[in-house]
């Protein structure tokens, strides 16, 4: 993993440095942002760290994007969580939920579930090693801070993985188009226990065989079907709040 990471966008670098302070290396601010992070300032200046204030358009070469929302920050890579310890959070809380992404690969979606989860609390986020994108520094912008407060695993091999979470008690729910031939259960129907898996799979091509194989229950949520299906954050959105309406 590289030693250097670059996060952008306000929200995104306020939760860096609210959570990881020592990880940041330097920062970049235009003129409009830099009152926001005189904190930020002061502590690299403590550090002996540099710091610059440029224009925008420096700033956007040096985020190489032009969305950065007139910041960036130089910081170690997020780390993955582990395995034991993140399993460990979740089963000492009355009620909590994992979101499995089976082959959902687009950053910004990933970025949008990780906000999600961090609304709703007690999620970690976890998908196969291979196929769960980095958390990139557009992946935490689009997450509003979101990728510094959800643990995201990444399995080796995602069904012991699965498998694992049943053994601590843990439902694993499969998604499936609305009136597919899965036959789910509609969600308000659907038995959610306190401490559930949701497998979540890309919007055209679903869940694989092999996951959805260990699903304890499939549930789909109703809607017209004028729509073949549910962007995957809505989506997760939707079975989160239903979950937390249920247990806290």
């Amino acid at each position: 993993m590289s030693r250097d990471a670059k996060f952008f966008g306000v929200h995104a670098c306020e939760a860096v440095f609210a959570c990881r302070p020592d990880a940041i290396h330097r920062a970049f601010f235009t003129d409009e942002t830099a009152p926001l992070f005189g904190p930020l300032m002061k502590l690299l200046a403590a550090r002996r760290k540099p710091y610059r204030v440029v224009s925008d358009v420096e700033l956007g070469k040096v985020a190489a994007t032009r969305h950065h929302e007139g910041v960036c920050v130089v910081a170690d890579p997020i780390p993955d969580g582990d395995s034991d310890s993140v399993l460990r959070r979740l089963l000492a809380a009355p009620s909590a939920r994992l979101l499995f992404l089976d082959g959902v690969g687009n950053p910004h979606n990933v970025g949008a579930i990780l906000r999600t989860a961090a609304h709703f609390g007690r999620t970690a986020l976890a998908g196969d090693a291979d196929g769960l994108p980095a958390l990139s520094g557009a992946t935490a912008r689009v997450a509003e801070g979101g990728a510094e407060h959800v643990p995201v695993l990444r399995w080796n091999h995602p069904v012991r993985g699965l498998d694992r979470l049943a053994e601590h008690g843990f439902a694993r729910v499969a998604t499936v188009v609305n009136g597919g031939v899965d036959g789910g259960t509609p969600l308000h129907e659907a038995e959610l226990p306190a401490r559930c898996a949701f497998l979540l799979g890309a919007e055209r091509e679903g869940l694989s065989p092999e996951v959805r194989r260990v699903a304890d229950v499939a549930v789909t949520i109703p809607g017209t079907g004028d729509v073949e299906s549910l962007n995957v954050n809505v989506a997760a959105a939707i079975l989160l709040a239903e979950h937390a309406r249920r247990h806290g």
